[in-house]
């Protein structure tokens, strides 16, 4: 009854919100306030459907504005609600729950994190908290306009461990097209037109920097590497096949976004990614989604050089 009771009178709340005193606050302030009755709303819905309900209602009738939020203690991130990645964030505190919790079992204090296609940070900024000020976390991103929201939240969340590596990871040294997707979802930016196309027409072209992530982490001087995440939108394959020194010297955790159709517009496929990874010693584990979950037979350990 008692719930019954909360989900009649959020409405009333959120009607009272962005239509009363803070609507002359400007579309911040109105932002903020919807999304705070979202997150109130989906926290206490009981059904599937109807969880988005507020967003449905107001869609198109709502001025929304880059926000920003301390999603969690030490981590404060400008988010964008027409930007899907920053839309979940802000309507459920979160991004892909279930594969950070399964990383955060490879990360601890003074371990090292790479972010392969770190997008706005969100998992590097978990992973600076995890590994402490003694651990390392290395930020891989092209996207000069997603660059500068990387580094904006690394610096509002005083994420001193995270280092950036503006460049994107492949097989070797090249210059290279980066797609930089819709705004409606800026993670589909790929090295592959048509990856970047699924959300809407790419809005431009960048010439990007690629470097091998084996080359990339000897650079940084690290004696350890824990866990690898690789998302980036179809060039998994070639990221892994630029990683294989570091597989072999580390042995870390892999988390790898895994979608068939977007490897094969970059010449590779699902099989390939898994066999490279098979060859170096590695099995796959657990998923969550199109994330899958890689471990060595050999755990990481520091190595001393």
């Amino acid at each position: 009854m008692r719930k019954r009771y909360l989900l009649l009178l959020i409405p009333g709340l959120m009607a009272a919100a962005l239509f009363g005193p803070k609507l002359v606050a400007g579309p911040e302030a109105r932002t903020s306030a919807f999304f705070a009755l979202q997150r109130q709303w989906m926290a206490h819905w009981p059904f599937e459907a109807g969880k988005y309900a507020p967003r449905l209602l107001l869609a198109g009738v709502l001025p929304v504005a880059p926000i920003w939020m301390q999603v969690e203690p030490g981590i404060k991130m400008q988010l964008d609600p027409e930007d899907m990645v920053s839309r979940v964030i802000l309507e459920s505190g979160a991004w892909e729950p279930e594969s950070w919790k399964m990383m955060a079992e490879h990360l601890g204090p003074g371990a090292t994190f790479i972010d392969v296609g770190a997008q706005i940070g969100y998992y590097s900024l978990k992973a600076a908290r995890s590994v402490g000020p003694g651990g390392h976390v290395l930020a891989v991103e092209p996207n000069p306009e997603t660059l500068r929201k990387l580094r904006k939240n690394i610096g509002a969340s005083d994420a001193g461990v995270v280092a950036v590596a503006p460049v994107a990871c492949s097989n070797a040294e090249a210059t290279l097209d980066l797609f930089a997707a819709s705004t409606v979802n800026t993670g589909e930016t790929s090295l592959a037109k048509n990856n970047a196309l699924q959300a809407g027409a790419a809005v431009r072209t960048y010439k990007v920097r690629a470097r091998p992530l084996d080359e990339i982490a000897r650079e940084t001087g690290v004696s350890r590497v824990d866990l690898i995440k690789i998302d980036v939108e179809g060039a998994e394959y070639l990221v892994l096949q630029g990683a294989q020194q570091t597989l072999d010297r580390y042995h870390p955790t892999v988390m790898v976004e895994i979608i068939d159709r977007q490897l094969r517009e970059m010449g590779s496929s699902a099989a390939q990614v898994v066999e490279l990874l098979r060859a170096h010693g590695y099995t796959a584990g657990r998923t969550d989604g199109d994330n899958v979950e890689f471990t060595a037979l050999r755990s990481s350990a520091v190595v001393r050089n």
